[in-house]
């Protein structure tokens, strides 16, 4: 029998994006299909980095929560799902494919 439970979709870096790292002040995103740049803050790069196809974003919103102690846990995860869907609508993460059974 097929699981119809629906499932937080898991989020994947876009392998043509060029990331490079400005010390502790973030990073900078070039996505060449697109010719856009993005500049992320410390924060906007530690969510980059969890898209990895491992995670969904509640999973994302924890371990955000769980490094940056001071932040208002209660608007975290819409916060991070905002960033997400923005990275999504511009090519920058794409919607990892779940195995097949």
């Amino acid at each position: 029998m097929k699981d119809t439970a629906l499932k937080s979709p898991r989020y994947i870096i876009n392998p043509d994006v060029v990331l490079r790292e400005e010390d502790e002040d973030g990073g900078l995103l070039f996505n060449p299909d697109t010719n856009q740049i993005r500049v992320l803050n410390h924060t906007g790069l530690f969510v980059w980095k969890l898209c990895d196809g491992a995670h969904d974003a509640p999973t994302i919103a924890n371990a955000f929560c769980d490094v940056y102690e001071d932040v208002p846990e209660d608007q975290v995860g819409a916060q991070v799902k905002v960033f997400i869907d923005e990275m999504v609508a511009n090519g920058f993460i794409g919607v990892a494919e779940e195995p097949s059974a």
